[in-house]
């Protein structure tokens, strides 16, 4: 009876948490975002700057709402959102095979390393004139710039994950009889989560601001591209209200990722295992 009661107790004490973590956190950004949004309709009211500079957000929601009834706004979001998942999915990829071969060889981990201290901090813009000599003024170039981007936060990650893992975890699955593979697949993977969700979440959001800034540079010369190609037509023509609407549909997007998948992600993986702290 004491053991069943006390699967019960642990049982109540992980899913009330759970949707009081989702409902607190979401809560409480939703209302400093109301507050964000009240205090900027109040100066675009007042009149302080002029309207083609600092439209009212009612203004905004108007524009917003009428793109997407057109449907371009949507369809713009689609080409990012592909272009950013089949990115950060290429990064995700790439930085599994480079952190699993910088620790199976060490001469490769200083090869890492070293490109991690020249590359990591460059940011993805910065090379994009170069991809678009390689690759032309089009999607494959933004894809490249996008997975250049990705990589590095999730192999530094990944790395500071898999050396994280203590000792005696090792040992003892060794103990247990695990090869090399059930070992990866059993201690060394699930003891790095916490850090290759922080990764994960890293390259999802270098993705965006890359994606966006790249589709700006070719979207001028290709006539094609995503939401930042969105925000550089609005702007020229200075329609101001659609390219906030822009903005506004990238960070809603960015919310719905963040409390949906990643939030989905972490409950079922890191917090239900008691790796990190419950808020």
């Amino acid at each position: 009876m004491l053991p069943a009661t006390n699967k019960k107790r642990e049982t109540e004490k992980v899913w009330p948490r759970r949707r009081n973590l989702f409902s607190s956190r979401l809560a409480r950004q939703v209302g400093w975002l109301l507050m964000v949004g009240a205090a900027w309709e109040a100066v675009a009211r007042a009149g302080i700057y002029p309207p083609i500079l600092f439209p009212r957000l009612s203004d905004v929601f108007v524009a917003l709402l009428a793109e997407v009834r057109g449907g371009e706004i949507l369809a713009r979001t689609g080409w990012s959102l592909g272009t950013i998942s089949l990115g950060v999915a290429l990064a995700v990829t790439i930085s599994i095979a480079a952190a699993a071969l910088a620790l199976g060889l060490r001469p490769l981990r200083s090869l890492v390393d070293a490109l991690l201290n020249v590359l990591h901090p460059l940011p993805g813009i910065a090379v994009l004139p170069i991809f678009l000599l390689w690759f032309g003024t089009g999607a494959p170039a933004v894809l490249a710039v996008v997975v250049f981007s990705c990589i590095w936060p999730m192999v530094q990650n990944l790395l500071a994950g898999l050396e994280s893992v203590p000792r005696t975890q090792i040992d003892a699955g060794r103990n247990l009889g695990l090869g090399r593979a059930r070992l990866a697949l059993f201690v060394l993977i699930p003891a790095s989560l916490p850090y290759a969700l922080a990764g994960l979440r890293l390259a999802w959001a270098r993705g965006w601001q890359t994606a966006v800034a790249g589709e700006m540079v070719f979207g001028a010369g290709g006539g094609d591209g995503g939401l930042g190609w969105f925000i550089y037509k609005r702007r020229f023509f200075l329609e101001i209200p659609a390219v906030f609407a822009g903005m506004l549909m990238i960070i809603l997007i960015g919310i719905l990722v963040e409390h949906v998948i990643f939030g989905t992600l972490e409950h079922l993986t890191v917090r239900r295992w008691g790796m990190s702290r419950t808020e």
